[in-house]
């Protein structure tokens, strides 16, 4: 009885690193959808971006690949840049620029990953990205006391103009000192603030509004290392409903 334990024990082996095995992915793939394309200055090269469609459902997962003509018939993953690298361009024949993206760093307290890399020879010149451009400025939704005056709640957000709203910062500062560049308490995204309105309650606790559609989002975008305060979310869709950014000045 031991061959036939054996023969099974390896065939499990076998089908457990062909599930785990990373797929490779080809432009003639059915489910493979061109994004689009940016050629170098001598057409020697081209950045593509692309897309794989999963599903009826719409959702996708999306690559970055650095090739050489010669190089659009063959498996993409290979040239692929690292997931977490955005606003791709060429400078050169042989150097393109990318940012990362620091906010999800500064909200886990971390590191960002800021270094230059090479992807099929071609440099990848990597700069950090805030979403906060020079002519942004801080544009404050509210401002609150606590009641028992110890702290202030603060949440601001930096746009050019009220047209194109940029995400939400949330801070819990003492009183009389200025509010930190980031959010020390959550820091939202371009998708939504998914915090829609708050304030404090009579005993300090702090007090969040959300909707149905994004509360249960909500802690992940808590900064990790935020003030130890007390919080309450609530979810209101008879006021918030519509929302998807919190707003005040409108």
């Amino acid at each position: 009885m031991k061959a036939p334990i054996a023969s099974c024990m390896l065939l499990l082996l076998i089908l457990s690193a062909c599930a785990t095995a990373p797929r490779k992915i080809y432009i003639s793939d059915s489910d493979f959808v061109e994004e689009s394309r940016e050629y170098s200055p001598d057409r020697a090269m081209l950045i593509l971006n692309y897309t794989l469609d999963i599903g009826a459902l719409g959702y996708s997962n999306r690559g970055t690949a650095v090739l050489r003509i010669s190089d659009l018939t063959k498996d993409l993953t290979q040239f692929n840049l690292p997931d977490n690298l955005e606003q791709v361009k060429w400078i050169d024949n042989k150097t393109i620029s990318a940012r990362i993206d620091v906010i999800p760093y500064i909200r886990n307290d971390e590191k960002p990953p800021i270094r230059d890399i090479e992807v099929n020879g071609v440099k990848v010149n990597v700069a950090p990205y805030d979403h906060i451009e020079k002519e942004f400025h801080m544009e404050t939704e509210h401002r609150e006391a606590s009641p028992d005056g110890k702290y202030q709640l603060v949440a601001y957000r930096y746009c050019k103009d009220r047209s194109n709203l940029k995400f939400i910062h949330i801070s819990v500062i003492h009183k009389g000192e200025r509010a930190p560049k980031y959010g020390n308490y959550y820091i939202a995204d371009m998708y939504s603030d998914r915090i829609l309105y708050g304030g404090w309650t009579k005993d300090n606790t702090l007090v969040f509004y959300s909707n149905s559609m994004y509360a249960d989002h909500i802690k992940y975008f808590f900064v990790r290392n935020r003030p130890n305060i007390k919080l309450e979310i609530i979810v209101d869709d008879s006021r918030f409903a519509a929302k998807y950014r919190w707003t005040e000045l409108n």
